[in-house]
């Protein structure tokens, strides 16, 4: 890809320097800014539609957008403090006859030494067909996605993953990165190790999401299977209870606070130290608290666990 557009700005350059006269201060020296280059190219599919993007990279942002079209754009933004580590900046693009697309970015050695990573970035701005796959990388750079309808699965290591307005099977996972899902529309499974996890809008079979040490935040949920652990982070969720749907709730040392929309008939059971089910409980012999809500043969299941934190649930209109 070539470069359509170079902005190279130097700092600290003078025109004339008037002589020096004893004891006069020296003028401090202005840092060099950074060179930008930006560039634009869009690939047309070779007969074969588009049907997936294998994006990876680690030197920055990565944001994808659907559009109704059939082509790919691909807008690449390099920085860099000189045209010699900018000459060493690489983004790959290699179209497949059987319609994936494969994106990836790298800085080159320099002879002698390797390129500092922290100077140096590519972001990239991409616009899709919406109805192909999405499988992106980032370091920590920040992880986009929006107006898809292919899914996909996406990673990160300390940026920040977004998502909207996403259909289809989707997996999304970082190690301390927070993730904000919303309007996600087909099954979901969402994992972080020390990170937050906020859910809003997510309808689809099944919805697994799990952090360590990390809180999730579930509004207007829809899924049929619900499954949501964390070990040290609270837990809040208002979901609306499927038939013969089932909801686990767990946290070792956080609070789980559930509100839910009901649809028929709920078994609701807690176990943990302080557990509220928003009326008077049943204790069963194996020391569950059971709350049976309306009536009928197989009602939606809601199991709550929290081993050291405090359990609320409560039944909102």
């Amino acid at each position: 890809m070539r470069s359509l557009l170079l902005v190279c700005s130097l700092a600290g350059v003078a025109a004339a320097e008037a002589p020096k006269s004893a004891g006069s201060a020296t003028a401090p020296t202005k840092p060099v800014a950074p060179v930008v280059e930006k560039s634009r190219v869009e690939v047309q599919p070779a007969g074969t539609p588009f049907k997936q993007l294998a994006i990876e990279n680690p030197l920055g942002d990565i944001k994808v957008e659907g559009h109704d079209g059939t082509s790919i754009m691909i807008e690449t933004h390099k920085r860099g403090p000189d045209d010699e580590s900018m000459d060493r900046l690489r983004v790959s693009l290699v179209p497949n006859t059987d319609g994936t697309v494969r994106i990836t970015t790298t800085a080159d050695k320099a002879e002698g030494h390797s390129v500092n990573r922290n100077a140096v970035g590519i972001d990239l701005v991409i616009r899709a067909p919406r109805g192909a796959r999405v499988d992106a990388i980032v370091g920590n750079g920040k992880l986009e996605v929006l107006n898809m309808d292919g899914g996909g699965e996406l990673e990160s290591a300390s940026g920040q993953i977004t998502v909207r307005n996403v259909q289809g099977e989707l997996y999304t996972h970082s190690v301390s990165g927070r993730m904000s899902l919303t309007q996600v529309f087909g099954s979901l499974d969402a994992s972080t190790v020390s990170s937050d996890l906020d859910l809003d809008s997510i309808q689809g079979q099944k919805l697994v999401a799990s952090a360590s040490q990390g809180k999730i935040a579930g509004r207007r949920v829809r899924s049929r299977e619900i499954e949501l652990t964390t070990t040290r982070g609270n837990i809040t969720l208002e979901a609306e209870a499927s038939l013969r749907g089932r909801i686990y709730v767990s946290s070792l040392r956080g609070d789980v606070d559930v509100k839910l929309r009901r649809a028929g008939a709920v078994l609701v059971r807690g176990r943990g130290s302080k557990v509220d089910l928003g009326t008077v409980a049943k204790i069963l012999p194996n020391g569950w608290a059971q709350v049976a809500i309306g009536e009928a043969q197989d009602p939606a299941i809601v199991e709550l666990r929290s081993q050291h934190g405090f359990i609320r649930f409560a039944i909102v209109q």
